[in-house]
């Protein structure tokens, strides 16, 4: 091998190991850390679930209409587009609100703060990123990266209800939000390598957008995508609420959760063999079935209930994250894929703009967790019977 091209694997996978911590912190810092912190607010601020339920969905949406500006930025200036941004404005706002009294001032910056984070910052973009990093071995690189972001929950699940306990949740918002900074800074010095090939991103992004919408594997994975998000953002938000009520401590509620991101990580292991013999539209579903089941415990009481719901739910959705990012990836034209992988990140925004205001209504409704649960499992379920397997693609069968 070449100097130039032992020192593009170096830096790739410095690279890598940046971009899997950048998800650790954008994810954390408010997609995780909002749901142990959604109670305290309440509490001491007396803002209701739906409220701030709608704080979370507009953070989402906006995340989502924001996805396809993140991965147009990496496609033209690699990393330093989209993470100084999120540096700046998404750790800034962020930052900002948790000197706010007012639910308006509130919702607006935290919502605009976590919507560019997320926007700049999720798997749409980082796993794009990698597949440029490592473009002999993409989906290596995305499986190494999501399998360093399957930290994200164990890490900050405990450790934002730990801030909270000992601190406040304004000291603890304060916290995650100069986590992002930190995070993004690091990966924009060392991503710089992950623009868009020689040839360049399109000049015409919205032709190819509208190509790429007008396969029906395209489709069918869309709505999969929409539905599916719509019960894993349900989830993410509240599972530390709804297992408080089935009668755990904090403290309890957060480490079961923390052990369902720990199973998230081992549901990740081997996935890129597995992708080659199988795959991974397949994998895909099966593991979205899977997850439907294992949200299905949250409707029991008692430990063991919530700890196969940590088992289930963990394994199948922390494989369902490569394997969405390797599914899209396979599917989408290199020069534009940061573009492109906006397609998942506006499913994602859509679906979490969506699930958790309607789990918030339903809580609030009818004073129970019951219909939130029983909406994310049927939600789940139906993704799963969406993705319909069809053709495999070319580029999936060698593993690309």
């Amino acid at each position: 091998m070449s100097e130039s091209g032992e020192s593009q694997l170096k830096h790739g996978w410095s690279g890598i190991a940046a971009l899997g911590l950048l998800t650790i912190t954008s994810y954390g810092s408010w997609m995780y850390g909002f749901g142990v912190l959604i109670g305290p607010i309440g509490e001491d601020m007396g803002w209701s679930t739906t409220t701030l339920g709608i704080t979370f969905g507009m953070a989402m949406l906006l995340t989502g209409i924001g996805s396809f500006t993140g991965g147009r930025l990496l496609d033209r200036f690699g990393g330093p587009g989209p993470f100084f941004l999120q540096a700046v404005a998404g750790g800034g706002l962020l930052l900002a609100s948790t000197w706010s009294d007012q639910i308006f001032t509130f919702g607006l910056l935290y919502s605009v703060g976590a919507g560019i984070t997320g926007a700049t910052g999720f798997y749409h973009v980082t796993t794009a990123a990698a597949a440029r990093l490592r473009p002999h071995r993409p989906d290596q690189a995305i499986a190494v990266v999501t399998l360093i972001g399957a930290f994200c929950s164990p890490i900050y699940l405990p450790l934002t209800a730990w801030m909270v306990t000992t601190w406040n949740w304004r000291t603890a918002g304060r916290a995650l939000a100069l986590l992002v900074v930190g995070g993004s800074l690091l990966a924009a010095i060392l991503t710089t390598g992950a623009r868009s090939s020689d040839s360049g991103p399109s000049l015409q992004p919205v032709k190819a957008i509208r190509k790429a919408l007008g396969r029906p594997a395209i489709q069918r994975m869309m709505a999969a995508y929409l539905t599916t998000g719509v019960a894993f953002t349900s989830v993410l938000v509240y599972q530390v609420p709804i297992l408080s009520a089935s009668g755990a401590t904090l403290a309890l509620a957060g480490t079961i959760g923390g052990l369902r991101g720990f199973f998230q990580f081992l549901g990740r292991l081997g996935l890129t063999g597995l992708v080659e013999r199988y795959g991974s539209g397949v994998l895909l579903r099966l593991s979205f079935f899977v997850s439907s089941a294992g949200i299905a415990f949250l409707l029991g009481k008692g430990i063991a209930a919530g700890l196969t719901f940590a088992l289930l739910a963990g394994l199948a959705m922390g494989a369902s994250t490569p394997l969405q990012s390797i599914y899209a990836r396979s599917h989408f034209d290199e020069r534009d894929l940061g573009l492109l992988m906006g397609l998942q990140g506006v499913s994602m925004g859509l679906a979490g703009a969506l699930g958790p205001v309607l789990g918030g209504i339903m809580r609030d409704l009818s004073g129970t967790w019951k219909p939130t649960i029983i909406m994310a499992t049927t939600a789940m379920a139906v993704g799963a019977w969406l993705l319909k397997p069809g053709k495999q693609h070319p580029m999936e069968k060698v593993g690309c």
